[in-house]
């Protein structure tokens, strides 16, 4: 497939200037990366690609067996998808990532050998292509991009989790310049067939040596000391995920990616990377889905009616679809900012994607078993297999309420970073009274109505979605002032607090799912696509529930602790702790 030639422009982050009331307009005009030839042959290859996975590849004997089968592998390595990501002059197909998303939909249809390619491309190979060393990257890419080499990264610990500062596992420098390896690594992805890991580890700092700092090292598999060892799961069985023991191994210093110490910074970048990619891996099975689900439906008859014809049927399956739609829409918005923007600062959109994509398909595949009914229990359903699979994927990567956190905070450093005049003067509201009374006006009016729609987000897509656009832009300037309110209140102790940063996220999430779908349907309405205007009321529905969520969420934020009932539950959570679980006598029991 040949590569596009895309222009990129240079633009602020659009998910983190949501946290200063900003909006990028120019990407309501959905970026477009691929022509009509470059579609069509993009297409060409997906129906090949989707034959093979339905042909050739067999996810229930995968999850009975716990292995992918060698000629599987064999098959994915000989059509290049071991390097989907890595340039051409390293032997990788070079593909944009809108196109590479597309074929994630494809792959998504046995999770387990989509998570394999994932982890070897978007965690391993995507470390060593931005920060290895030129030497490094013409000696491993084309290898990696064959699959000769399947890449793996060694990150999480039984005990610290993927939390980078908590890890034991240490590097110590020797006198050669060499470091010599020691510590264990669990939950390693593709650990049972990598001869590639990406380690990292704890090293000492260079400006302070009482403080420890993270580095990241390829260490090859058959380096002395290491020993791999593997997990058994409820789900994903075919994913070789296991624990990698490392006991003196010696690492030579060519083999350190990046700089010293630098091993955070390589780590938040492949983690944007892979959570990218796995948040599109569900949507082409969840629409496989509903459409049997739907034809299923149609075909069932209860009380001399089809069952297609009940209400609450019908709006089960509008639902679904409403969050397929943007789950896929996100999906897209997301490759396209990646493709058409110079050096993009993309660690918003990847964290939100993943919270809303993970959620999104339980979600789907709760209702579609509750629309199927008691059948999709039945052993060997592809629902409930599924299901299965989808709870792993939703693990990957962190767990949300982390993820969460992560995005608020990143977004307020973001504003102190930018604002920090603003802030300072929020806090001290004595020595800047007239700073202070112009901003509780301008509050007071847009508690009350009076808005200028300054940023003319509704301007920038089609008519018939102006009332979306306007809501949009009102909500982002009542976002910001809860942001500013919370960097008033607590300043840099704001890393210290959970429920409003959580509930913040949850506002930034939704803003920017909505965008996606604004976005994308503001392009296919102009454009006359096929059944657009359904499209256009599904756009709709699901901005109408966004809505609502978000009026759920201000209200709160508005309400506090002490009125929305959260402090009784900080009191009774408190309380759980201190008896060490559930702390209620049984009903039954007498007290005489």
């Amino acid at each position: 497939m040949t590569r596009p030639t895309v222009v990129q422009w240079k633009r602020p982050p659009f998910m983190k200037d949501f946290f200063r009331g900003k909006f990028d307009v120019e990407l309501m005009a959905f970026p477009e990366i691929l022509d009509k030839e470059q579609v069509a042959e993009l297409e060409n290859y997906v129906k090949n690609l989707n034959n093979f996975m339905c042909q050739k590849v067999n996810s229930q004997e995968i999850d009975k067996s716990g292995v992918i089968p060698e000629d599987v592998l064999q098959e994915l390595k000989d059509m290049g998808l071991f390097g989907r990501i890595i340039p051409a002059k390293y032997g990788g197909l070079n593909l944009t990532h809108s196109a590479s998303t597309r074929l994630n939909e494809v792959l998504g249809l046995d999770l387990s050998v989509a998570c394999t390619l994932a982890a070897h491309e978007f965690f391993a190979a995507e470390a060593i292509l931005h920060f290895g060393s030129e030497t490094m990257k013409s000696l491993y890419l084309p290898k990696m991009a064959s699959g000769e080499l399947i890449g793996a990264l060694c990150c999480s610990e039984m005990e610290s989790g993927s939390d980078l500062l908590s890890m034991s596992t240490f590097a110590k420098e020797s006198a050669n310049g060499d470091f010599v390896l020691n510590g264990t690594k669990s939950w390693v992805t593709n650990a049972g067939i990598a001869g590639l890991f990406i380690v990292f580890a704890k090293t000492q700092s260079q400006i302070n040596p009482h403080q420890q700092d993270v580095s990241a090292f390829l260490v090859e598999k058959n380096s002395k000391g290491l020993n791999v060892t593997l997990h058994d799961k409820i789900c994903l069985r075919g994913l070789q995920t296991g624990i990698v023991h490392f006991e003196d191994v010696v690492v030579p210093r060519t083999n350190l990616i990046g700089n010293l110490n630098q091993g955070f910074q390589i780590f938040l970048k492949s983690l944007e990377s892979f959570r990218i990619a796995l948040s599109s891996l569900t949507i082409g099975t969840l629409k496989t889905f509903l459409d049997s689900v739907t034809n299923h439906i149609i075909h069932c008859e209860r009380l001399d009616k089809s069952l297609a014809d009940y209400q609450l049927v019908r709006t089960r399956l509008s639902r679904i679809s409403s969050r397929i739609y943007g789950m896929e829409s996100a999906s897209y918005f997301t490759a396209a900012i990646l493709d058409s923007t110079l050096n993009p600062d993309v660690a918003l959109e990847s964290t939100a994607l993943k919270i809303f994509n993970s959620e999104g398909t339980l979600y789907c595949l709760r209702e579609l078993m509750e629309a199927l009914g008691s059948a999709s229990l039945l052993p060997g359903s592809q629902l409930e297999k599924y299901h299965r699979e989808a709870l792993g994927l939703s693990m990957f990567a962190g767990p949300n309420d982390m993820a969460r956190l992560y995005l608020c905070l990143t977004g307020c450093k973001y504003v102190g970073d930018k604002a920090q005049e603003e802030v300072m003067k929020m806090r001290n509201p004595f020595f800047y009274p007239l700073y202070i009374m112009k901003l509780q006006l301008n509050r007071f009016k847009l508690r009350q109505g009076y808005i200028k729609y300054n940023q003319d987000i509704a301007g920038h897509i089609h008519p018939s979605l102006v009332e979306w656009g306007n809501k949009l832009e009102e909500l982002l300037l009542h976002f910001e002032n809860y942001v500013n309110n919370a960097l008033a209140e607590h300043g840099k102790d704001i890393v210290h607090t959970q429920i409003d940063p959580h509930k913040l996220a949850c506002i930034a999430t939704e803003f920017y799912i909505c965008s996606a779908v604004l976005s994308r349907c503001s392009r296919s309405y102009c454009l006359g696509m096929n059944n657009c205007h359904h499209e256009l009321r599904l756009a709709g529905a699901f901005c109408q529930d966004s809505y609502k969520r978000l009026g759920l969420l201000f209200d709160d934020l508005t309400d506090g602790i002490n009125k929305n009932n959260e402090r009784s539950h900080l009191f009774q959570g408190e309380q759980i702790v201190d008896c060490q679980g559930y702390f209620l006598e049984h009903p039954l029991k007498h007290n005489f």
